[in-house]
């Protein structure tokens, strides 16, 4: 699993990604993650249970205090890496643009999916082409 945090300045969000979850400790650390963002026990559960499966996502946000968590767990190939970390950022996107009034199919909401894919491309770079 790789793990990278980062902060969307024009919008004052933090971005938390854990991509390849992988295998029982990677499990335990999103859960303790998902609880500590206030996800009740059981949907932290659910939420794991989802991602023990390969090719599965999960993105959760809290509006209030402008935080979200991108999860993909591990993949069969770089494609369905791919698809599942452009899948989840679109998610992430549509999380912020709803709080800040941003139409989702204008270019403000492109711009931010651009700045989010920039700032999570160092570690993403790791479970797509790793060494």
């Amino acid at each position: 699993m790789i793990k990278a945090g980062f902060y969307i300045g024009k919008r004052d969000w933090w971005v938390m990604a854990y991509l390849g979850v992988d295998g029982v400790s990677d499990l335990n650390e999103v859960y303790e993650a998902l609880l500590a963002c206030g996800k009740p026990d059981y949907e932290a559960q659910d939420v794991c249970m989802v991602l023990s499966r390969k090719n599965t996502g999960y993105t959760f946000s809290d509006l209030e205090s402008h935080y979200s968590i991108i999860i993909t767990s591990a993949a069969t190939s770089a494609e369905e890496m791919f698809d599942s970390i452009v899948h989840e950022l679109k998610h992430l996107t549509e999380h912020i643009s709803s709080v800040y009034g941003l139409n989702p199919k204008e270019e403000l909401s492109a711009y931010l999916q651009g700045e989010v894919g920039r700032k999570l491309f160092p570690a993403a770079s790791f479970v797509l082409c790793p060494l």
